[in-house]
């Protein structure tokens, strides 16, 4: 058999083998993204919940501050409140009270630790890249915290400004699990390594979509301490044991760990959906190669035997 021939069928074997091991890597991808994506929707129930709680104790005490001032409970009073002035000094006006001047600012990065994510990687790193060329231009101190060790190479070979790294997370990551990460991050924040931190990642839209997101988490903004809220609660009467500061010293850290910790968990779920989309991709890929290389030999051989058929033919118009 012509070599030709040889080195088609050890192309269309190693295609086919190359097939089954990306297509046995989208199904491992899709049982991941359905335990993360059955994480996901606890955690947002969670969240959305605790977030209700911290949000009814903060308009509370709001309230009972502007009652003490004899200050009208409205859009305008609300919206200059000096918060160390309601919570005193301590964690709670620290995670929300914004800083009179933004010195530094940090950048929580997450991206993946591996390749095969088809773009997932290079979306995140492209857009954090504008983002820094911006800050630049604004001579804005940037400090990276890189979740991920794809993106942690990348930004210390071009020389960004990395003050925190952690690579391996789980593909299913628990709270417990990145509970360092969060500390960390919220820690450098309270002792002014930067004044205002952002979560940069990648959200889940659906199986085939994804869309790239930076989020302020830290002062936190994302509460419902509005005049509206205050207002609703303005007749309520809350019984707190023992009381609503107190309360607020524990739920509001975990408001802010938890929240950073969605973001980690949306990406990761993001990861492993671009993942499944790209193995699909390959295995299809791999599907037409081999069909196409099957034609190519099936021609060969067609070849082989007609050339052969004329050899047969010759010779025995020879013996005539």
């Amino acid at each position: 058999m012509p070599a030709s021939l040889l080195e088609l069928k050890k192309k269309i074997a190693s295609v086919k083998q190359t097939g089954k091991i990306t297509q046995a890597m989208r199904m491992v991808s899709a049982a991941k993204l359905n335990q993360t994506e059955k994480k996901d929707k606890g955690y947002t129930l969670y969240n959305d919940t605790l977030k209700k709680t911290v949000s009814h104790l903060m308009s509370a005490q709001i309230v009972d501050h502007l009652k003490s001032e004899n200050v009208p409970v409205n859009s305008k009073n609300v919206a200059k409140l000096d918060y160390t002035n309601v919570f005193g000094l301590g964690i709670v006006s620290d995670l929300i009270q914004a800083r009179s001047e933004v010195k530094s600012t940090g950048y929580l990065v997450i991206t993946g630790d591996r390749g095969l994510v088809g773009s997932y990687n290079s979306t995140v790193i492209k857009n954090m890249m504008g983002l820094f060329e911006d800050s630049k231009a604004e001579n804005k101190d940037v400090k990276v915290l890189a979740v991920g060790r794809v993106g942690a190479q990348f930004f210390k070979k071009n020389n960004m400004n990395v003050v925190y790294e952690n690579s391996g997370i789980s593909d299913v990551p628990s709270f417990n699990e990145v509970l360092p990460i969060v500390s960390t991050a919220i820690k450098m924040y309270l002792n002014g390594v930067y004044d205002e931190l952002y979560v940069c990642y990648t959200h889940h839209v659906n199986s085939l979509s994804s869309a790239f997101r930076v989020e302020k988490m830290l002062p936190i903004s994302d509460l419902d301490i509005g005049s509206e809220e205050a207002e609703a609660h303005e007749k309520l009467e809350y019984d707190i044991d023992p009381d609503i500061d107190t309360a607020l010293k524990s739920l509001l850290p975990q408001f802010a760990r938890s929240t950073i910790y969605g973001a980690i968990l949306d990406a990761k779920t993001a990861e492993h959906a671009s993942s499944m989309t790209a193995m699909q991709s390959a295995s299809d890929n791999a599907s037409d190669l081999v069909s196409r290389l099957t034609t190519q030999m099936n021609r060969a051989r067609q070849a082989q035997i007609t050339t052969e058929l004329s050899e047969i033919i010759g010779g025995a118009n020879a013996l005539e």
